[in-house]
């Protein structure tokens, strides 16, 4: 987890100097497995979050003195501090699930509008979200293999609502693979995608084809921002088909 988030999420601006110290050690602590904290280190939490360096004498006797305390003197190191194990485990029960979360996905709509696009169905939110996270993170390769899957979903979506999906199926009922779907819907009257549309599909799936099956081929930030605003004005279309907006 990045420092500026967790200084963000849990409002550490907001905080006393004695639950700023606390929190900081805490996160060097999860980060680092850390558990000696040093005056000098702590004040270093302090300068690399943006806050004022403390007075380490001070905030020494806040820390381990009066109502507030919450560390000890450390044993294994002269004139350094560990947490109390009540107090240690009482900011695990708080704080500590965020390094457990293995289901949030942070985005912000760096790619697809997710005001727009999410809330719609939960499988879909999730294909939105780690496009957007995988965008943001540099994972180009990652992103253009999500956005052909989530072309892939909108169009038998589309098709589904449409009643026309029996159109895109193999006798054993599977669907097409992509390019199968994709040559059905350029000149599909009943699904009726504008030439605008129509002409960009192939392109649109060729992106997302390259990160997916060519071995020495990798995406870099452009072969998508080349792409997006078509790809925005393809899904809006199949989200209208799809009957989703």
């Amino acid at each position: 987890m990045q420092i500026l988030d967790f200084i963000t999420e849990y409002e550490l601006a907001t905080k006393s100097e004695i639950e700023k110290a606390k929190l900081l050690c805490y996160y060097y602590h999860k980060e680092q497995n850390e558990t000696i904290f040093s005056l000098t280190k702590t004040a270093e939490l302090f300068q690399n979050a943006g806050f004022n360096i403390p007075n380490t004498s001070r905030l020494k006797d806040k820390l381990i003195k009066g109502k507030e305390k919450s560390f000890i003197s450390s044993k294994a190191e002269k004139g350094a501090l560990e947490f109390i194990p009540a107090v240690l485990q009482a900011l695990q029960r708080e704080y500590g699930q965020i390094w457990c979360d293995n289901i949030t996905i942070v985005s912000d709509s760096e790619l697809i509008d997710e005001t727009k696009f999410c809330g719609k169905r939960n499988y879909l939110n999730r294909l939105i979200l780690q496009i957007n996270s995988s965008y943001k993170s540099n994972c180009f390769d990652a992103c253009a293999v999500l956005m052909r899957r989530l072309f892939e979903v909108m169009l038998i979506l589309a098709y589904e609502e449409l009643s026309i999906d029996g159109s895109i199926k193999l006798p054993d009922g599977r669907y097409f693979m992509l390019e199968g779907i994709v040559n059905n819907a350029k000149g599909n009257s009943t699904l009726n995608l504008p030439s605008r549309i129509r002409n960009d599909l192939d392109i649109i799936r060729e992106v997302g084809n390259l990160s997916a099956h060519n071995i020495t081929y990798t995406a870099g930030k452009k072969d998508i921002d080349d792409i997006k605003i078509k790809y925005r004005v393809m899904l809006e279309e199949l989200y209208n088909k799809a009957e989703l907006i």
